[in-house]
C-alpha cells in the first residue's frame, strides 16, 4: 500500500474508467472499483498491478491483485479475473499511477516559511539553517548538522546523526542511523519511458526504509521506490559516493564500498560484501554471504556463498586464472615479437 503520509490518492476509479484512460481492452468486471496501485506481490483485491517482464511470472501466478495490466500476448491465468490489455503494460501502469497520483509526476521542493518546525524534543541538537517540515517526526537524542532539509512525513528514530547538507524525503528511518555529509535520501528514481514519439515520466510512489544501526557515507544517494520501497536492512554499512536506485533491497549486515552503483529492483542478501566501483544491473538477485571484488560488473543472479569478480563477474578463482592466462599470452607474444625482431636484424 502506498504510504498516505507522503502521497494523496484521488481514487477509487472503476476498471472501466481506468481502461478508457488507457485506450485499452477490458476483460472482466467494468464496475469493479480500484482503490490503489501496487506491485504484484503486495497487491490486494482492491488494487491494480501490471505484468511486463517474464522474470515476475511467479509473482503473477500468486498475485491477489483485483486487476492486472498486461500486454496483448498475455495468456490468461485462472487466478486473475480482471485484465486491461494494452500495447505496452509498462506505459499503461505509468499512466494509471498518474491518474491516482497526478501531483507526483514531478516533486515540488518549495515550502512556505511557516511549514518549518522547531518544536523538537529538548534532547535534539539542531544546527542553524535547517528546514524540518512540521509533519516530520524526529526522535530523541538526534544530532542534525547545518543546511539539512527534512521533508513532509519523514520519520527519524532516536539517536540518529544527520550530517551537513543532507536532504531526506519520503523516508522512514529507524534508530541509531548515521547519515553523513551530502547524502540524499528519498530522491527521485530514474524512471521514465522514452520512445520515438512518446515520453512519459513514471511517478515514483514508494519510500526509503532504513533500518536500525545503518551508516550512509558522504554524498551517497538512495532513490525511493517507484511502486514499493527501497529497503536498507539493519547493520548495513554504505561507503561514500554509492548510488542505490529505486526498489533496491539490501539485506542486513552488508558492506558496500565507495563508488558502487546498484540499479533498480536489485535484491541483495544478508552478509554481502561489495568492493569499490562495482556496477550491478537491474532486477538481479544476489544471495547471502556473497563477496564481490572491486570494479566487477554484475549482470546475472549470484547464488549464496559465492565469491565473484571481473567484468562480467564470474567465480573469482576462474577470473584470476583467466587473468593469469591472458597475461601469459601477452608476455609470450611480446617475447615472440622480440625474437622475430632480432632475427630480422
Amino acid at each position: 500500500m502506498i504510504d498516505k503520509d507522503f502521497y494523496k490518492n484521488l481514487g477509487p476509479f472503476t476498471l472501466y474508467d481506468l481502461c478508457t484512460k488507457l485506450d485499452g481492452n477490458l476483460l472482466g468486471d467494468k464496475e469493479k472499483k480500484i482503490f490503489d496501485v501496487a506491485t504484484l506481490d503486495n497487491a490486494t483485491e482492491s488494487e491494480i498491478s501490471f505484468f511486463h517482464n517474464s522474470r515476475y511470472k511467479k509473482e503473477l501466478e500468486n498475485t491477489a491483485a483485483g486487476a492486472v495490466v498486461v500486454g496483448k500476448s498475455f495468456k490468461e491465468l485462472e487466478n486473475i479475473k480482471n485484465l486491461i490489455v494494452v500495447d505496452d503494460p509498462y506505459i499503461g501502469m505509468a499512466k494509471i499511477a498518474s491518474v491516482f497520483y497526478p501531483e507526483c509526476e514531478y516533486q515540488s521542493f518549495y515550502f512556505e516559511p511557516n511549514d518549518s518546525t522547531r518544536n523538537l524534543d529538548k534532547s535534539v541538537k539542531c544546527s542553524k539553517e535547517v528546514f524540518i517540515h512540521q509533519s516530520a517526526k524526529i526522535g530523541k537524542n538526534c544530532s542534525i548538522g547545518s543546511f539539512v532539509k527534512i521533508g513532509p512525513g519523514v520519520t527519524i528514530g532516536e539517536n540518529c546523526v544527520i550530517g551537513d547538507n543532507v536532504s531526506i524525503y519520503y523516508s522512514k528511518i529507524s534508530q541509531n542511523v548515521k547519515i553523513y555529509q551530502g547524502v540524499k535520501v528519498g530522491s527521485e528514481g530514474f524512471g521514465f519511458i522514452a520512445k520515438k514519439d512518446f515520453f512519459k515520466k513514471i511517478p515514483q510512489l514508494g519510500r526509503v526504509i532504513i533500518e536500525e544501526n545503518c551508516e550512509i557515507g558522504c554524498n551517497s544517494t538512495i532513490d525511493r521506490g517507484s511502486i514499493g520501497d527501497t529497503v536498507i536492512s539493519k547493520n548495513t554499512m554504505i561507503d561514500n559516493l554509492v548510488h542505490i536506485a529505486h526498489n533496491v533491497k539490501i539485506g542486513e549486515n552488508s558492506i558496500i564500498a565507495a563508488m558502487t552503483g546498484i540499479s533498480g529492483s536489485t535484491e541483495i542478501g544478508k552478509n554481502v560484501m561489495i568492493g569499490g566501483q562495482v556496477g550491478i544491473s537491474g532486477h538481479v538477485k544476489i544471495g547471502n554471504n556473497v563477496k564481490i571484488a572491486a570494479k566487477s560488473g554484475i549482470m546475472k543472479n549470484i547464488p549464496d556463498n559465492s565469491n565473484v569478480g571481473g567484468y562480467p563477474a564470474e567465480n573469482i578463482i576462474d577470473w584470476h586464472r583467466a587473468t593469469l592466462l591472458l597475461r601469459k599470452q601477452i608476455n609470450d607474444k611480446k617475447k615472440k615479437n622480440l625474437i622475430l625482431k632480432k632475427l630480422k636484424n
